[in-house]
Protein backbone atom coordinates (compact mmCIF):
# COMPACT_ATOMS: atom_id res chain seq x y z
CA UNK A 1 0.00 0.00 0.00
CA UNK A 2 1.59 3.40 -0.92
CA UNK A 3 0.94 5.54 2.32
CA UNK A 4 1.07 8.90 0.49
CA UNK A 5 -0.96 10.04 -2.90
CA UNK A 6 2.51 12.24 -3.99
CA UNK A 7 3.98 8.77 -4.29
CA UNK A 8 2.05 7.49 -6.40
CA UNK A 9 3.67 6.25 -10.01
CA UNK A 10 1.07 8.99 -12.17
CA UNK A 11 2.92 9.10 -15.65
CA UNK A 12 2.70 10.37 -18.96
CA UNK A 13 1.46 7.48 -21.07
CA UNK A 14 0.66 7.19 -24.86
CA UNK A 15 -3.24 8.28 -24.97
CA UNK A 16 -4.20 5.39 -26.52
CA UNK A 17 -2.85 3.00 -24.07
CA UNK A 18 -4.38 5.59 -20.82
CA UNK A 19 -7.96 5.08 -22.44
CA UNK A 20 -7.70 1.71 -23.91
CA UNK A 21 -8.70 2.54 -26.92
CA UNK A 22 -5.91 0.19 -28.26
CA UNK A 23 -8.06 -2.77 -27.33
CA UNK A 24 -11.58 -3.66 -26.91
CA UNK A 25 -14.10 -2.10 -24.60
CA UNK A 26 -12.84 -3.38 -20.79
CA UNK A 27 -15.21 -2.87 -18.17
CA UNK A 28 -12.38 -4.52 -15.76
CA UNK A 29 -9.74 -1.50 -17.26
CA UNK A 30 -8.63 0.44 -13.63
CA UNK A 31 -5.83 1.97 -15.15
CA UNK A 32 -4.45 5.46 -14.48
CA UNK A 33 -2.07 8.61 -15.97
CA UNK A 34 -2.08 11.48 -17.66
CA UNK A 35 -1.48 12.40 -21.75
CA UNK A 36 -1.68 15.77 -23.91
CA UNK A 37 -3.94 15.72 -27.14
CA UNK A 38 -4.04 18.31 -29.95
CA UNK A 39 -8.09 17.70 -29.78
CA UNK A 40 -10.75 15.61 -28.45
CA UNK A 41 -14.44 15.26 -28.60
CA UNK A 42 -16.43 15.16 -25.48
CA UNK A 43 -20.32 14.04 -26.00
CA UNK A 44 -22.80 13.60 -23.85
CA UNK A 45 -26.55 11.82 -23.84
CA UNK A 46 -28.37 14.65 -24.18
CA UNK A 47 -28.07 14.78 -27.76
CA UNK A 48 -26.38 18.39 -27.37
CA UNK A 49 -23.78 19.40 -29.87
CA UNK A 50 -20.45 17.71 -29.02
CA UNK A 51 -18.07 20.02 -27.12
CA UNK A 52 -14.47 19.97 -29.30
CA UNK A 53 -11.78 20.37 -26.52
CA UNK A 54 -8.04 22.00 -28.06
CA UNK A 55 -4.73 21.48 -26.67
CA UNK A 56 -5.51 19.00 -23.19
CA UNK A 57 -4.11 17.33 -20.21
CA UNK A 58 -6.07 14.33 -20.39
CA UNK A 59 -5.86 12.91 -16.57
CA UNK A 60 -7.30 9.33 -16.70
CA UNK A 61 -8.35 8.06 -13.04
CA UNK A 62 -10.24 5.31 -11.61
CA UNK A 63 -13.77 5.74 -9.39
CA UNK A 64 -14.27 3.19 -6.89
CA UNK A 65 -16.47 0.32 -7.41
CA UNK A 66 -18.38 0.68 -4.64
CA UNK A 67 -17.77 4.31 -4.03
CA UNK A 68 -20.45 6.46 -1.69
CA UNK A 69 -22.48 8.80 -2.91
CA UNK A 70 -21.28 12.26 -2.23
CA UNK A 71 -22.61 15.36 -3.44
CA UNK A 72 -19.19 16.97 -4.59
CA UNK A 73 -16.23 14.63 -4.47
CA UNK A 74 -15.47 10.95 -5.62
CA UNK A 75 -13.75 8.06 -3.88
CA UNK A 76 -10.84 6.60 -6.28
CA UNK A 77 -8.86 3.76 -6.06
CA UNK A 78 -5.22 2.98 -7.67
CA UNK A 79 -4.20 0.09 -8.87
CA UNK A 80 -0.62 -1.64 -9.40
CA UNK A 81 -0.63 -5.14 -10.78
CA UNK A 82 -4.48 -5.64 -9.95
CA UNK A 83 -4.00 -4.56 -6.00
CA UNK A 84 -5.23 -1.12 -4.65
CA UNK A 85 -2.62 0.77 -3.88
CA UNK A 86 -4.19 3.64 -2.79
CA UNK A 87 -7.75 5.32 -2.16
CA UNK A 88 -8.24 8.94 -2.11
CA UNK A 89 -10.82 11.47 -2.47
CA UNK A 90 -11.06 13.14 -6.41
CA UNK A 91 -10.48 16.95 -4.61
CA UNK A 92 -7.36 15.49 -3.00
CA UNK A 93 -5.95 13.67 -5.88
CA UNK A 94 -6.17 17.28 -8.07
CA UNK A 95 -5.29 19.53 -4.79
CA UNK A 96 -2.00 17.45 -4.82
CA UNK A 97 -1.07 16.43 -8.26
CA UNK A 98 -2.29 19.31 -10.44
CA UNK A 99 0.80 21.59 -9.51
CA UNK A 100 2.92 18.37 -10.38
CA UNK A 101 1.68 17.81 -14.31
CA UNK A 102 2.33 20.10 -16.92
CA UNK A 103 0.88 23.51 -17.47
CA UNK A 104 1.05 24.47 -20.76
CA UNK A 105 -1.83 23.06 -21.95
CA UNK A 106 -5.20 25.51 -22.50
CA UNK A 107 -7.77 23.06 -21.11
CA UNK A 108 -8.01 19.36 -18.50
CA UNK A 109 -10.18 17.07 -19.29
CA UNK A 110 -10.95 14.36 -16.16
CA UNK A 111 -11.77 11.08 -17.23
CA UNK A 112 -13.19 9.55 -14.20
CA UNK A 113 -16.68 7.71 -14.08
CA UNK A 114 -18.59 9.17 -11.44
CA UNK A 115 -21.85 7.62 -10.72
CA UNK A 116 -23.36 9.77 -8.54
CA UNK A 117 -23.11 12.78 -10.72
CA UNK A 118 -20.85 14.34 -7.73
CA UNK A 119 -20.12 17.90 -8.80
CA UNK A 120 -16.80 18.79 -8.51
CA UNK A 121 -15.50 21.77 -6.54
CA UNK A 122 -13.22 23.77 -8.06
CA UNK A 123 -9.63 22.43 -7.18
CA UNK A 124 -7.26 24.91 -5.61
CA UNK A 125 -5.12 27.19 -8.11
CA UNK A 126 -6.60 26.16 -10.94
CA UNK A 127 -5.16 27.66 -14.07
CA UNK A 128 -7.42 26.79 -17.04
CA UNK A 129 -11.14 25.12 -17.67
CA UNK A 130 -11.37 21.42 -16.27
CA UNK A 131 -14.20 19.49 -18.02
CA UNK A 132 -15.77 16.36 -15.72
CA UNK A 133 -18.00 14.28 -16.49
CA UNK A 134 -20.95 13.15 -14.81
CA UNK A 135 -22.56 9.14 -14.84
CA UNK A 136 -20.08 6.71 -16.21
CA UNK A 137 -17.54 8.33 -18.66
CA UNK A 138 -16.92 5.65 -21.86
CA UNK A 139 -13.94 6.58 -24.47
CA UNK A 140 -14.06 5.78 -28.03
CA UNK A 141 -12.03 6.13 -31.19
CA UNK A 142 -13.31 7.15 -34.32
CA UNK A 143 -10.37 6.67 -36.86
CA UNK A 144 -12.72 7.74 -39.91
CA UNK A 145 -14.00 10.76 -38.60
CA UNK A 146 -13.93 14.48 -40.65
CA UNK A 147 -11.07 15.67 -39.05
CA UNK A 148 -9.03 12.13 -38.72
CA UNK A 149 -6.11 13.01 -41.32
CA UNK A 150 -5.50 15.78 -39.14
CA UNK A 151 -5.68 14.70 -35.82
CA UNK A 152 -4.97 11.19 -36.73
CA UNK A 153 -8.60 9.64 -35.21
CA UNK A 154 -11.11 11.63 -33.42
CA UNK A 155 -10.97 10.78 -29.54
CA UNK A 156 -14.34 11.45 -27.91
CA UNK A 157 -15.67 10.73 -24.44
CA UNK A 158 -19.04 10.51 -23.79
CA UNK A 159 -20.69 11.09 -20.21
CA UNK A 160 -24.53 11.71 -19.28
CA UNK A 161 -23.44 15.22 -19.29
CA UNK A 162 -20.30 17.60 -18.89
CA UNK A 163 -19.11 19.98 -16.57
CA UNK A 164 -16.71 22.89 -16.66
CA UNK A 165 -15.24 24.33 -13.59
CA UNK A 166 -13.52 27.62 -14.30
CA UNK A 167 -10.39 28.65 -12.85
CA UNK A 168 -10.90 31.63 -9.45
CA UNK A 169 -10.18 35.26 -10.70
CA UNK A 170 -7.92 36.85 -8.25
CA UNK A 171 -7.18 40.05 -6.99
CA UNK A 172 -3.95 40.36 -8.94
CA UNK A 173 -5.67 40.73 -11.85
CA UNK A 174 -5.27 44.08 -13.04
CA UNK A 175 -8.34 46.00 -12.63
CA UNK A 176 -9.34 49.78 -13.42
CA UNK A 177 -10.06 52.29 -10.85
CA UNK A 178 -13.56 52.51 -9.59
CA UNK A 179 -14.80 49.30 -11.42
CA UNK A 180 -15.93 45.87 -9.73
CA UNK A 181 -14.55 43.33 -12.75
CA UNK A 182 -11.38 43.50 -14.56
CA UNK A 183 -11.81 44.29 -18.39
CA UNK A 184 -11.22 40.77 -19.12
CA UNK A 185 -14.20 39.52 -17.09
CA UNK A 186 -16.19 41.96 -19.03
CA UNK A 187 -15.42 40.67 -22.08
CA UNK A 188 -16.87 37.12 -21.02
CA UNK A 189 -19.67 38.60 -19.62
CA UNK A 190 -20.72 40.72 -22.05
CA UNK A 191 -19.97 38.03 -24.76
CA UNK A 192 -22.69 35.87 -23.16
CA UNK A 193 -25.12 38.73 -23.04
CA UNK A 194 -24.66 38.89 -26.50
CA UNK A 195 -24.45 35.74 -27.58
CA UNK A 196 -27.91 34.92 -25.26
CA UNK A 197 -29.46 37.85 -27.79
CA UNK A 198 -27.91 36.09 -30.87
CA UNK A 199 -29.67 32.69 -29.99
CA UNK A 200 -32.89 33.94 -28.42
CA UNK A 201 -36.06 34.63 -31.06
CA UNK A 202 -37.48 38.26 -31.71
CA UNK A 203 -40.43 37.64 -30.19
CA UNK A 204 -38.35 36.20 -26.91
CA UNK A 205 -35.72 39.43 -26.86
CA UNK A 206 -33.59 37.98 -29.46
CA UNK A 207 -31.60 40.50 -31.77
CA UNK A 208 -29.55 40.73 -34.65
CA UNK A 209 -25.98 42.61 -34.85
CA UNK A 210 -25.03 44.05 -37.95
CA UNK A 211 -21.29 43.76 -38.78
CA UNK A 212 -20.62 47.83 -39.03
CA UNK A 213 -22.59 49.20 -35.61
CA UNK A 214 -24.95 51.72 -34.97
CA UNK A 215 -24.00 54.27 -32.90
CA UNK A 216 -26.29 53.21 -30.37
CA UNK A 217 -24.46 49.86 -30.30
CA UNK A 218 -21.23 50.64 -30.56
CA UNK A 219 -19.86 49.92 -27.53
CA UNK A 220 -20.37 46.60 -28.60
CA UNK A 221 -17.55 46.47 -30.96
CA UNK A 222 -14.88 44.77 -29.39
CA UNK A 223 -16.87 42.46 -27.79
CA UNK A 224 -18.27 41.24 -31.17
CA UNK A 225 -14.56 41.01 -32.29
CA UNK A 226 -13.51 38.86 -29.34
CA UNK A 227 -16.66 36.54 -29.74
CA UNK A 228 -15.08 36.03 -33.49
CA UNK A 229 -11.92 35.20 -32.17
CA UNK A 230 -12.83 32.98 -30.24
CA UNK A 231 -14.88 31.63 -32.67
CA UNK A 232 -18.45 32.28 -30.95
CA UNK A 233 -19.39 33.90 -34.10
CA UNK A 234 -18.95 34.92 -37.40
CA UNK A 235 -19.57 37.31 -39.78
CA UNK A 236 -22.22 36.53 -42.01
CA UNK A 237 -21.22 38.98 -45.25
CA UNK A 238 -24.50 37.95 -47.14
CA UNK A 239 -26.54 38.63 -44.37
CA UNK A 240 -24.85 41.67 -43.31
CA UNK A 241 -25.22 40.79 -39.71
CA UNK A 242 -23.04 38.20 -37.08
CA UNK A 243 -24.29 34.67 -36.75
CA UNK A 244 -23.93 32.11 -33.55
CA UNK A 245 -21.76 29.36 -34.14
CA UNK A 246 -21.86 25.74 -33.64
CA UNK A 247 -18.67 25.99 -30.85
CA UNK A 248 -20.63 29.62 -29.58
CA UNK A 249 -23.80 27.22 -29.08
CA UNK A 250 -22.01 24.86 -27.31
CA UNK A 251 -20.39 27.22 -25.13
CA UNK A 252 -23.51 28.64 -24.33
CA UNK A 253 -25.26 25.62 -23.30
CA UNK A 254 -22.32 25.11 -20.81
CA UNK A 255 -22.68 27.82 -18.80
CA UNK A 256 -26.29 27.93 -19.05
CA UNK A 257 -25.89 24.70 -17.19
CA UNK A 258 -23.51 26.40 -14.48
CA UNK A 259 -26.11 28.59 -14.31
CA UNK A 260 -28.49 26.12 -13.63
CA UNK A 261 -26.30 24.43 -11.34
CA UNK A 262 -26.47 27.86 -9.50
CA UNK A 263 -29.84 28.04 -9.20
CA UNK A 264 -31.16 24.57 -7.94
CA UNK A 265 -28.27 24.84 -5.06
CA UNK A 266 -29.16 28.48 -3.86
CA UNK A 267 -32.39 29.18 -4.90
CA UNK A 268 -33.89 29.40 -1.10
CA UNK A 269 -30.69 30.52 0.44
CA UNK A 270 -30.07 34.68 1.44
CA UNK A 271 -27.36 36.35 -0.58
CA UNK A 272 -25.17 36.83 2.26
CA UNK A 273 -25.23 32.85 3.04
CA UNK A 274 -24.74 32.08 -0.72
CA UNK A 275 -21.59 34.79 -1.16
CA UNK A 276 -19.94 32.88 2.10
CA UNK A 277 -20.18 29.20 0.65
CA UNK A 278 -19.04 30.58 -2.58
CA UNK A 279 -16.02 32.23 -1.35
CA UNK A 280 -15.28 29.11 1.03
CA UNK A 281 -15.15 27.30 -2.31
CA UNK A 282 -13.15 29.69 -3.65
CA UNK A 283 -15.46 30.99 -6.69
CA UNK A 284 -16.66 34.28 -7.87
CA UNK A 285 -19.58 35.40 -6.54
CA UNK A 286 -19.82 37.97 -9.23
CA UNK A 287 -19.82 35.68 -11.71
CA UNK A 288 -22.15 33.67 -10.14
CA UNK A 289 -24.78 36.63 -9.44
CA UNK A 290 -23.81 37.87 -13.33
CA UNK A 291 -25.04 34.12 -14.65
CA UNK A 292 -27.81 33.76 -12.09
CA UNK A 293 -29.76 37.58 -13.20
CA UNK A 294 -28.41 36.70 -16.74
CA UNK A 295 -29.87 33.16 -16.94
CA UNK A 296 -33.55 34.12 -15.28
CA UNK A 297 -33.96 37.22 -17.84
CA UNK A 298 -33.61 39.66 -15.13
CA UNK A 299 -31.19 41.99 -17.35
CA UNK A 300 -32.87 41.31 -20.47
CA UNK A 301 -34.01 44.87 -20.19
CA UNK A 302 -31.38 47.17 -18.43
CA UNK A 303 -33.75 50.10 -19.05
CA UNK A 304 -36.90 48.72 -16.83
CA UNK A 305 -33.96 47.41 -14.62
CA UNK A 306 -32.42 50.45 -13.69
CA UNK A 307 -36.18 51.96 -13.34
CA UNK A 308 -37.24 49.34 -10.76
CA UNK A 309 -34.15 49.77 -8.65
CA UNK A 310 -34.64 53.69 -8.71
CA UNK A 311 -31.16 54.39 -10.34
CA UNK A 312 -31.08 57.99 -11.12
CA UNK A 313 -30.47 59.29 -14.31
CA UNK A 314 -31.41 56.22 -15.63
CA UNK A 315 -28.83 55.52 -19.01
CA UNK A 316 -31.48 54.42 -21.54
CA UNK A 317 -28.46 53.00 -24.17
CA UNK A 318 -28.49 49.84 -22.37
CA UNK A 319 -25.17 49.22 -24.57
CA UNK A 320 -22.94 51.73 -23.25
CA UNK A 321 -23.91 51.18 -19.78
CA UNK A 322 -23.62 47.05 -19.88
CA UNK A 323 -20.05 47.92 -20.91
CA UNK A 324 -19.56 50.80 -18.12
CA UNK A 325 -18.66 50.65 -14.94
CA UNK A 326 -22.16 51.67 -12.87
CA UNK A 327 -24.11 48.09 -13.89
CA UNK A 328 -21.18 45.80 -12.44
CA UNK A 329 -20.73 48.24 -8.83
CA UNK A 330 -24.50 48.02 -8.60
CA UNK A 331 -24.25 44.06 -8.64
CA UNK A 332 -21.19 44.28 -6.88
CA UNK A 333 -22.79 46.50 -4.22
CA UNK A 334 -25.35 44.07 -3.67
CA UNK A 335 -22.92 40.92 -2.94
CA UNK A 336 -21.27 43.47 -0.49
CA UNK A 337 -24.69 43.94 1.53
CA UNK A 338 -25.22 48.17 0.96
Amino acid sequence: MILSIAGLPFRERPVHELLALDREADPEYAGFGWARVDRLWLASDDDREPQCVDDALVIAVHASDDAEALPDDVDLDFEVDDEVVASVLASTFLAVWLPRLPRDTKAIVLVMCNPHAARLVTPPDLDRPLHHGLGDVYAWFDPDAEDAAEHGGRIRLVAEAWRTLQPVSTELEVRRPNTSITDEQRLTYVGLYLLKKLDLKPADGGMTFPIVLSSELGALEEVLHHLAIEGHVEMNTKKDRYDITKPGLAYLGRVIDEATDLIDEFDDDEMPEVVEELRQRRLDPMRARFLWGWYDGEFDDLVLWQEQRGIKPVERMWAFYLMGDDFWNELARELEGD
